[in-house]
């Protein structure tokens, strides 16, 4: 269900993009609009980039002396509103919903803060232990790729061995694999 924003909530509501000379301007729900000379006003529609780098967040290309940049969201959001924010800080998502650009849902943390609540390492790497014929641990390794380069095999030939996806357990190398915790849905692939 989408909560009730009313369209217009008075004078206050749309602000001048700062260093567009009045051209855009954007709401506090992060809506934009372009604003003409002769008073004509069209909505911009806010597009998804993909790629690794940025995640798939929302941009709005902006034009200026006559060159076009892509603009992401919350950026806009965050110098229009804010204007200036603390050093060595930047603009979040507080709710963590990257395509939620409402002024109430943007905050301002460090980096090392945002990386460990956003950072995708943060709570999937899974300690991976080297286990022998015999079932002894020999060695532990801090995640499958950690186990696969020191042992000199793919990453998919550890992850295949410590989720129990084939029918030999044994690597090449004469050991098997498995993750620090075998939980429900996990195969512990040590034999007895």
């Amino acid at each position: 269900m989408k909560a009730y924003i009313p369209e217009d909530a008075g004078p206050g509501w749309w602000r001048d993009i700062p260093g567009y000379d009045g051209k855009y301007q954007v709401n506090r729900i992060a809506d934009v609009r372009r604003v003409f000379p002769s008073g004509l006003v069209r909505d911009m529609t806010a597009y998804r980039k993909s790629g690794k780098k940025f995640r798939q967040r929302l941009f709005v290309k902006l034009t200026k002396d006559g060159k076009s940049t892509e603009v992401q969201l919350l950026t806009i959001m965050a110098v229009t509103w804010y204007g200036t924010w603390p050093e060595n800080k930047v603009p979040y998502h507080i709710n963590r919903n990257i395509w939620d650009n409402r002024l109430e849902n943007i905050g301002f943390i460090d980096r090392v803060s945002l990386g460990r609540l956003t950072g995708h390492m943060s709570s999937k790497r899974k300690a991976v232990f080297k286990v022998d014929r015999d079932g002894r641990e020999v060695e532990v390794y801090r995640s499958a790729r950690e186990a696969a380069k020191a042992n000199h095999m793919s990453y998919q030939t550890v992850l295949d061995r410590c989720n129990g996806k084939v029918k030999n357990p044994y690597a090449l190398d004469g050991f098997t694999y498995r993750f620090e915790d075998a939980g429900p849905g996990r195969k512990k692939t040590v034999t007895e």
